[in-house]
């Protein structure tokens, strides 16, 4: 090698077939995309998150649905699940269901969905039960992704701020109990109500959080909230024979 030389580093060269596969791949995703856009901005479809029913079997119809290549079955198993449902008052249309990662991948900008009213909410969204997070705490950090479009509160800030709200509620739940059933004939000196004390002011959300929320992927916060790596885990199943 000659030293009055610089070092170049080493070219990478993709194969042409690999190549060709990746504009293929792009180019299957870039066309499911505009055929769903052109659904929603029609007026008569509406996407939904939605909890997946225990005892009601989905299969997601994205074209390149990676759990799909990976156990050779479509079959929703994750926790969430995206309905895209004909909302039209007479349709004979069938529900299409998507993996959350799925739809993510080939429509990658869900904030700008729920912006633009294509992207909704079905109902109450939480954690699972048996994930061992505060439901609450999941189900308003879900809330508050769509409404601020994309942007949440870290899971942390949702638990302190409840865990003191029912402190601070139930020690009043019971003074106030305690004074209704024992203080109404002979007051108590010690009693809040009967020395007509202002009642100590409620935790406030401002000292919990902070001013404003940080942008996360819908499929990230989802894998948060059920205390999990990956929302749709499909790495860890085997291709079924």
């Amino acid at each position: 090698m000659n030293p009055d030389k610089p070092h170049q580093q080493a070219q990478v060269v993709i194969p042409s077939e690999e190549l060709e596969r990746k504009r293929k791949r792009q180019h299957d995703r870039e066309e499911e995309a505009a055929f769903m856009m052109d659904d929603l901005k029609s007026g008569d479809f509406l996407l939904f998150l939605q909890e997946v029913p225990k005892a009601k079997m989905s299969h997601c119809r994205a074209w390149s649905c990676m759990p799909y290549k990976r156990t050779g079955s479509p079959v929703i198993r994750s926790n969430y699940r995206f309905k895209l449902e004909n909302v039209s008052a007479s349709s004979n249309y069938k529900i299409k269901y998507y993996h959350v990662t799925c739809l993510e991948r080939f429509l990658p900008d869900l904030p700008g969905l729920v912006r633009d009213g294509y992207l909704k909410m079905a109902g109450y969204i939480s954690a699972p039960i048996d994930s061992g997070v505060c439901l609450q705490s999941s189900a308003e950090a879900i809330a508050d992704w769509f409404r601020y479009e994309g942007s949440t509160f870290d899971l942390g800030f949702y638990e302190r701020f409840n865990k003191s709200y029912q402190e601070w509620e139930g020690d009043w739940s019971v003074r106030c109990i305690e004074h209704q059933l024992g203080h109404q004939e002979e007051p108590d000196s010690d009693c809040s109500f009967c020395q007509s004390l202002p009642i100590p002011e409620e935790p406030r959300k401002s000292d919990y959080f902070p001013e404003e929320p940080s942008v996360i992927m819908l499929s990230q916060l989802l894998a948060s909230v059920s205390a999990q790596s990956h929302i749709d885990k499909w790495w860890r199943w085997r291709k079924q024979e």
